[in-house]
């Protein structure tokens, strides 16, 4: 079953990503679009390494989405310690951010993958101001753990772009 947009959240991808960078205090319902949009993650990841068969690349594209999903349950965990509610990441085929046809796997760039990459740098900035607004440490701890692997997640990503471009 397709899971709801939490209330007051933006229902187009992009938007969701702009409006949780905006933010320096979460709501819950904020938290809940980040499992929504990190378990998508994934599922975006392995679609991307479609447009290459650079075997190397699509390793590296697909560790990040084994961690974005990852990072959706942190966040589900974030949500139970400060709220005491379970929100669990759905499954793709119950994400809302998943439905409809996805457009066929552009071809990957080095250049594309560097863009890539400095969003997930701003992943780890992100992650670290919402650590830095809560007095709960387990949810803290949570965000501070995202946000250092969003920084892997980049760093992966140049080593793509640097694989490309050899």
């Amino acid at each position: 079953m397709i899971r709801d947009f939490p209330e007051g959240v933006p229902t187009d991808l992009g938007a969701a990503f702009a409006h949780l960078y905006s933010i320096d205090r979460p709501r819950i319902e904020d938290l809940k679009l980040m499992v929504l949009l990190e378990s998508a993650g994934k599922a975006l990841y392995e679609h991307s390494a479609q447009g290459t068969d650079h075997r190397g690349v699509v390793e590296l594209l697909h560790h990040n989405g084994r961690e974005e999903l990852a990072h959706a349950h942190r966040v589900s965990k974030a949500i139970k310690a400060l709220s005491g509610e379970e929100y669990l990441p759905p499954e793709p085929a119950d994400n809302p951010y998943l439905q409809g046809d996805m457009p066929a796997p552009a071809p990957l760039t080095s250049e594309g993958l560097a863009k890539l990459a400095q969003t997930e740098f701003g992943g780890d900035a992100l992650y670290a101001r919402w650590a830095d607004a809560t007095d709960n440490e387990e949810a803290a701890s949570m965000f501070r753990l995202n946000g250092k692997e969003e920084t892997d997640h980049g760093n992966r990503l140049l080593e793509a772009a640097a694989l490309l471009a050899a």
